[in-house]
């Protein structure tokens, strides 16, 4: 069956003084930037499905705003909307969409242009699709340490966990032309883009936006040493990393080196990868409803109310626009479920959409969500066909852990949602994202045990 594909990108760079999101306690809006942002789309075409991906150096989008994008895009393009995906690469220096509380506003002039640009990246795709076919590598590599910790008493008590569960590989997708010429290399690794920390105040694509223009620089060049005018295109895809951060943070040089590595990975898995992909495009997207713990109760919810109002009196006093950020944000959702609970109107259950794109025999899973290394182990090791799985993907509601993960408590089960505005997963979400999963992989006999912690760590 022929396959057509088609590739572009666009430069989503805001302007200086927008507000970035991913860090509490940032004193202004960006001052500056230090390397571009930008949206790249992929569309693949075999005859009888169309399929659209669209990576996009952002932290995540709101739900609803990808939603509407999604819709856009299908309607342009003549396609389901559950043929379109929207993959964010989760940097934590890119621009404030509403995600989050605590961290300024959003601005609404950018907000209207970057979504015209999505839309916009994704029909231009569309309109340069050519012959060609694709190839699957991965390899070995690591940019990441686990973050999550046990103490003597099982509950997590540091960021730090080198024998903690990562996903150490990094996988590439190879679209080629007819002519044997690379167009495009999809890459994806599971690690956090935080290696800029709460201080930082310029945009950056952290190491995904580094593994790009690394990837670049090598493709011009190998362009040029061929007399071709125009490189292959990279992408870089973020895997399921709610628990595991970069080993090197805090400068651009870290940046550099994360990115670089991963970059040396993808190439060295793009050259290992052989034989040609077949099988044909299929999308297919599966709706969950997963069940929330309640809100915390009246005496903890007022507790927290009269320390966030004392936090709040004194960061106005001392002008600390950051902190006076983190407590406005922290008291409209103290004050929010106090609501929910006067009323008892609180939600059960979220929905959850899982998507999944069959490309000529590889499998493509997108989760709105930041969930945990566990996930991605679990699905590769259950197929045989090559598994990559992202989080991040048509939005973000939260963090999701495995079951095991919640009587270790820590930042990730216990506060994250509040600056998410929502109510937490529960537990028994860990078994219903598995066994909607497994039928979209072909998973005939799944092991559908829980994941038991040994010494604190998960095993499976």
């Amino acid at each position: 069956m022929p396959l057509f594909a088609g590739v572009y990108e666009t430069n989503i760079t805001p302007p200086p003084g927008v507000w970035m999101s991913g860090y509490a306690l940032r004193p202004s809006g960006a001052v500056g930037v230090h390397d571009e942002l930008y949206a790249r789309a992929l569309v693949l075409e075999d005859g009888h499905q169309r399929l659209v991906l669209v990576v996009a150096d952002l932290i995540a989008l709101p739900y609803a705003m990808s939603q509407q994008i999604r819709g856009k895009i299908a309607e342009a393009l003549g396609i389901e909307a559950k043929a379109v995906m929207l993959h964010c690469t989760h940097t934590h220096g890119g621009p404030y969409l509403g995600t989050f509380r605590t961290m300024g506003e959003a601005d609404p002039a950018y907000s209207d242009v970057l979504a015209r640009k999505l839309i916009g990246v994704a029909t231009q795709a569309a309109s340069r699709l050519v012959p060609a076919h694709l190839t699957y590598g991965e390899t070995s590599a690591q940019i990441g340490v686990n973050r999550r910790r046990s103490g003597a008493d099982g509950r997590i008590s540091g960021h730090v966990d080198y024998g903690g569960v990562v996903v150490p590989t990094v996988q590439t997708l190879c679209i080629d032309g007819a002519d044997g010429r690379l167009m495009a290399l999809l890459c994806c690794h599971a690690c956090h883009p935080t290696t800029m920390e709460r201080d930082n105040l310029q945009f950056t694509g952290d190491w995904p936006g580094a593994a790009v223009a690394h990837l670049q620089a090598r493709f011009r060049k190998e362009g040029e040493e061929k007399g071709i005018a125009e490189g292959a295109l990279p992408f870089c895809l973020v895997g399921c990393c709610g628990d595991i951060n970069p080993v090197r943070r805090g400068t651009w040089e870290a940046v550099a080196e994360n990115g670089r590595q991963v970059a040396e990975a993808a190439h060295t898995a793009r050259w290992a990868a052989h034989g040609r992909l077949e099988g044909g495009l299929r999308a297919e997207e599966v709706s969950l409803e997963l069940p929330l713990l309640p809100p915390p109760e009246d005496a903890a919810l007022h507790s927290l109310e009269r320390d966030w109002e004392t936090k709040l009196q004194r960061a106005g006093d001392e002008g600390q626009v950051g902190q006076v950020l983190m407590a406005e944000g922290h008291l409209a959702w103290v004050r929010e479920c106090l609501r929910l609970n006067a009323e008892r109107s609180y939600a059960v259950a979220q929905s959850f959409s899982i998507q999944h794109f069959s490309l000529e025999g590889v499998s493509l899973l997108g989760f709105p969500a930041e969930i945990f290394a566990q996930y991605a182990l679990d699905f590769s090791r259950q197929t045989r066909q090559p598994v990559i799985a992202l989080g991040y993907t048509n939005g973000c509601w939260n963090y999701v852990p495995t079951a095991a993960e919640y009587a270790r408590g820590g930042y990730e089960v216990a506060e994250a949602y509040k600056y998410y505005g929502t109510q937490m997963f529960a537990p028994d979400c860990e078994p219903r994202i598995r066994q909607a999963v497994y039928p979209l992989l072909g998973i005939d006999d799944p092991d559908t045990s829980p994941y038991e912690l040994l010494a604190g760590r998960p095993r499976g």
